[in-house]
């Protein structure tokens, strides 16, 4: 996983009835009334621009985590004061300075440490240092910087900070830790950044009229924001070498600059805070509460988030998670947890595709084919069960195989021309259920032993002659010799009886796999990432998404299979909306998850071994007999 490292202060602007919509009615003023705070139209995707944390000085001391365009965890703490410092730390928790203390929270909402200040200073600035400490500044007479260790609540460190003498609430809002374990500080009231060493010596400083924030760059440079209505790129000369002013933005209303973050694209996020202790937000012309600038000042994303049920607030800190993935200690395992066959489709970064077995922690089994055949077509691992004599049998789009531990094939089925295969089922030792995509798109029971196709339907599709990649990932046989078919294009999960005829449908949004439980429930993975257990009556009983796992970032969910202990085991598949592979090693590839959604089992392995991404994994200690349908809920 990569570093939570940047922290911004920005604000976000999403439209009130799309969170992807940047399209909010003009106003119309009215001689009285004043000019638009920001055009009609904005640049970007609203809340889908990126992945982050947000907190804001506000009112009401709200925090948010957002995950593509949605608002999946909030947080409004009970206390007074205002939020002006916040950090997703790695293991997930949430740690902010709230004025009168500094306060941490997991993502179920629990209090987990808390400092309160001390009477008549107040703290405005806080982040984690090590494992099991943190730092902050007290604003205060005399002011400090403060290392505290969590655990004991002793104080580590301390030193003073010079401050002027016109009250504790303006000296200071902003300091980062540098790389190279000095302090830079961002002095209001003294107009002026300065680093320190952790003995307190003051080792650079450059003035900064009406200074708000100060973090150093990659390449060693301060960013600096002023609420003079500038942002400064200096060198440690003191030098400017890149500015942005309010006036470099003539269409939109900046009131008060923050917080600046640069990006690893060279971008710049800007926030522009509005003060609710001073003014009112107009719901009819709403500013912009941040934008994003290119090196040379245009402007790519504004955002602006004001209404339900995506009303941000004022934004004071945004931290970008466009490439955190998962918190950096995963729970369960790893490989260790259950032994299991794995799969995965599309990994073209390799010239072969792999099936994994896996016990006791280490890969004892592989099996790979080559990604194009030898007429040059795309071969995909899917669908694939371990049947209980050891022999796998599996689909690869352009055909479906059998094979011995051995390594041997035994039986072998080419998809001809125009078709594709994605789902195949055991049905006993010598049978499968096959899927073939096409048009027609075909179900057919087949003897492996004869190759005889003892049975054959057709499937009702809509628009038979289109692409068949995407009619269907998965259609399994249920325990009372039903068919349960995941109509991936149609948006349906339709159950056949065994004349073929629709007996029970769910209508859902892109269902890649469906599978009956034996409590006669059915669990669909449907859309991008979502889990829905669904009743015979169409109600969902059960459900999991990005709202119930902030932490993780979820990508297109293939299989689900429900375990005999209740937990759900999900495939989290990357590879369509991570397009650069470099992307993938971050992310999560299995979790299993508890009936109260709590993630017990966490699987990110791209290294040593490196299993690729996952479609669908087999749970080789589970009870039933593989190719005994509904024997395991899968």
């Amino acid at each position: 996983m990569k570093p939570l490292q940047f922290l911004l202060a920005v604000v976000l602007l999403p439209m009130p009835h799309d969170s992807f919509g940047q399209t909010r009615p003009a106003a119309t003023p009215s001689a009285t009334d004043q000019p638009a705070l920001a055009p009609a139209i904005l640049p970007g995707k609203g809340l889908g621009q990126h992945d982050f944390f947000y907190a804001g000085e506000a009112k009401d001391e709200r925090l948010f985590i957002v995950r593509g365009g949605e608002i999946v965890w909030s947080y409004t703490h009970p206390g007074r004061g205002e939020i002006s410092d916040a950090t997703l730390e790695p293991d997930g928790n949430i740690l902010f300075a709230h004025q009168f203390g500094v306060t941490e929270v997991n993502l179920d909402k629990q209090v987990v440490w808390n400092y309160d200040a001390p009477p008549k200073t107040e703290i405005h600035a806080a982040q984690p240092y090590g494992t099991n400490a943190i730092w902050f500044i007290q604003n205060g007479f005399p002011a400090k910087f403060v290392v505290m260790d969590k655990s004991s609540g002793k104080v580590e460190r301390e030193f003073e900070l010079p401050s002027g003498t016109n009250g504790v609430h303006g000296q200071f809002r902003h300091a980062r830790m540098t790389p190279a374990g000095t302090l830079l500080v961002a002095h209001m009231d003294l107009g002026k950044a300065a680093e320190y060493d952790l003995a307190g010596k003051e080792v650079w400083s450059a003035s900064v009229p009406g200074i708000w924030s100060a973090a150093e760059l990659t390449n060693g440079n301060v960013l600096v924001v002023s609420n003079r209505k500038f942002v400064r790129e200096i060198n440690r000369a003191g030098e400017t070498v890149w500015e942005w002013t309010t006036s470099d933005a003539p269409d939109y209303k900046i009131a008060n600059l923050q917080l600046a973050t640069r990006l690893p694209n060279g971008n710049t996020v800007i926030n522009n805070w509005f003060n609710q202790w001073s003014d009112k937000v107009d719901p009819s012309n709403t500013p912009a509460q941040a934008i994003e600038v290119t090196p040379n000042k245009k402007i790519v994303w504004a955002l602006r988030s004001w209404n339900p049920p995506a009303d941000l607030g004022p934004s004071t800190t945004i931290q970008i998670l466009d490439d955190v993935y998962a918190p950096s200690i995963l729970p369960g395992r790893g490989l260790a947890q259950p032994p299991f066959l794995y799969t995965g489709e599309w990994d073209y970064r390799k010239t072969n595709q792999t099936m994994f077995v896996v016990r006791e922690g280490k890969v004892i089994w592989t099996y790979s084919i080559p990604i194009k055949d030898t007429d040059g077509a795309l071969q995909e691992l899917g669908d694939a069960t371990m049947l209980s004599n050891g022999n796998i049998v599996f689909c690869r789009k352009i055909g479906a195989s059998e094979i011995t531990p051995e390594k041997k094939i035994v039986w072998n089925m080419d998809a001809p021309k125009g078709t594709e295969i994605h789902s195949i089922q055991p049905i006993g030792l010598d049978r499968v259920l096959v899927t073939q995509n096409g048009n027609p798109a075909k179900l057919m029971l087949v003897n492996t032993k004869t190759g005889e196709k003892e049975k054959e339907f057709t499937f009702p599709v809509t628009n038979p002659g289109a692409s068949p990649h995407i009619q269907f990932r998965r259609v399994h046989e249920t325990k009372e010799g039903t068919f349960l078919a995941a109509h991936l294009r149609d948006n349906k999960v339709v159950e056949y009886d065994a004349n073929f005829k629709e007996i029970w449908s769910y209508a859902t949004s892109h269902p890649w796999w469906a599978t009956r439980l034996k409590n006669g429930n059915t669990l669909i993975t449907e859309g991008d990432h979502t889990v829905l257990e669904v009743n015979k009556q169409g109600e969902i009983v059960w459900q999991f998404s990005q709202q119930d796992a902030p932490e993780y970032k979820f990508f297109i969910f293939q299989e689900a299979c429900r375990l005999e202990n209740g937990d759900t085991v999900i495939c989290n598949w990357c590879p369509h909306d991570l397009k650069d592979p470099k992307l993938w090693t971050g992310s999560v590839q299995v979790l299993e998850v508890t009936p109260a959604k709590k993630v017990v089992w966490a699987l990110s392995q791209w290294k040593n071994p490196d299993l690729g991404p996952a479609s669908s994994i087999q749970l080789l200690d589970e009870p039933g007999v593989p190719e005994n349908p509904g024997d395991q809920q899968r």
